[in-house]
């Protein structure tokens, strides 16, 4: 018969071993996928695990000022710098005041010069002298147009001495003794690390388990210590990409010592710990009393 041969061909060649050109190899893709997908979960899974509770936090300051000039006039005397500690009324510069005294003095005399006017007037007037009305109207108004003037110059007199308004350190120093700076220009920047607030980004999820008056502890990073925190404001905005608030806390350690192992100071990060409750209510809702509510049920 014609084509007897094909399947005893067929069988012998079933049986043989294949070349190793011919058989199926495995792809990249088929061995280096699985590998990279268990290096990339396990790293999220042990990272997921420990974050638990934690938060990344950082230190801010409830009192930085920079403060600038009120006055166009060169510098006498700057009496501190970067670092530097000081007290609330501690001189810190130094106006040339010289022309703006001047100024007041000249505004005094005025004022003392309408002062003497509208008295003279008064007693004319009441000795039965041809004083008129207009007069005695002329004569109170630049009065109280000197008193104006002297008051407005003295108020600018009181720049001249730039004073410390709280107990603080020195950030930066933007000018230099004998230097001319205009109104607004910046001088010095103020620090006071007596009173800090820890601000902590927490995930959005967390608000249903915290409440406000929450006691939480802080891991400073600078310092290396733990201290413990009270919950105390939140910021009601969820930032729409991370899934994020912040929330604010006051540090209730005491007053530090100036000293590099525990001086506590604006902007050290860390981390805060959060005990999280699932009995805590929405710091977000807008809370009402259920009994003052109006009851719909059962009236006819």
């Amino acid at each position: 018969m014609k084509y007897q041969w094909y399947p005893e061909m067929l069988k012998i060649f079933r049986t043989q071993p294949r070349p190793a050109s011919l058989r199926p190899r495995k792809t990249f893709a088929a061995v280096f996928f699985p590998v990279f997908l268990a290096a990339t979960l396990a790293p999220a899974t042990s990272m997921a695990a420990s974050a638990g509770d934690t938060a990344p936090a950082k230190l801010n300051a409830l009192s930085r000022v920079q403060l600038s000039s009120e006055l166009a006039a060169r510098l006498t005397q700057v009496k501190v710098r970067a670092g530097d500690h000081f007290s609330r009324g501690d001189l810190l510069a130094r106006f040339d005041c010289t022309e703006l005294k001047a100024e007041l003095e000249g505004a005094e005399s005025q004022r003392a010069l309408a002062r003497r006017q509208l008295d003279a007037n008064i007693s004319l007037k009441q000795l039965g002298g041809n004083v008129s009305e207009l007069e005695m109207v002329q004569s109170e108004a630049q009065l109280a147009e000197a008193t104006a003037s002297a008051k407005v110059l003295k108020h600018r007199n009181s720049y001249c001495d730039l004073r410390a308004p709280f107990d603080g350190f020195v950030v930066s120093r933007s000018i230099e003794p004998h230097q001319r700076v205009d109104v607004g220009a910046p001088l010095l920047e103020l620090v006071d690390n007596r009173s800090l607030e820890v601000e902590a980004i927490i995930p959005s999820g967390w608000l249903a388990k915290l409440s406000i008056g929450d006691r939480f502890e802080v891991t400073i990073n600078e310092t290396g210590r733990r201290y413990a925190a009270t919950l105390q404001r939140i910021v009601p905005v969820v930032d729409p990409v991370t899934r994020t608030v912040r929330v604010i806390g006051h540090i209730d350690a005491g007053p530090q010592e100036i000293s590099p192992a525990t001086l506590l100071i604006s902007g050290m990060s860390g981390e805060a710990r959060f005990s999280l409750n699932d009995g805590s209510k929405d710091l977000l809702a807008d809370t009402k009393d259920p009994a003052a509510a109006p009851s719909t049920s059962g009236a006819n």
